[in-house]
């Protein structure tokens, strides 16, 4: 709960209330190569990062335990076609990567433990 307090507190100037429980940030503060943002927070330090395109589309989703990646990392290009899916543990890649390029076909597939590659799978 302290690091949901600390995370509306570095937002709450910059950010406007979606809902009770979701946020939409500028992009300027979140870094990625997205229109505008949304951070939505749950219980115990979890929250989803929520990027989006001009147009409204989904760029990305990626979620995050008590500020570390952790969880699933997805994205997409402006067309809807998924681009990639990102597992991590603790800010460290973890299990399955997967890519796509924009006409569908698998651009990479590896395995990672603990943030180590450990294999192409293609």
């Amino acid at each position: 709960m302290l690091y949901k307090k600390l995370l509306i507190l570095s937002f709450s100037g910059v950010a406007e209330w979606k809902n009770e429980k979701e946020m939409i940030i500028p992009n300027n503060m979140i870094g990625y190569n997205c229109f505008f943002s949304t951070c939505e927070l749950f219980g115990d330090g979890k929250y989803i990062l929520r990027g989006y395109y001009k147009g409204g589309e989904l760029y990305r989703r990626t979620e995050y335990q008590n500020g570390r990646q952790h969880g699933l990392s997805l994205g997409w290009y402006e067309n809807g076609q998924p681009a990639w899916k990102v597992e991590h543990q603790n800010d460290q890649q973890h299990g399955l990567s997967l890519g796509w390029w924009k006409d569908g076909q698998e651009r990479w597939k590896e395995e990672y433990h603990g943030g180590k590659f450990i294999r192409d799978i293609l």
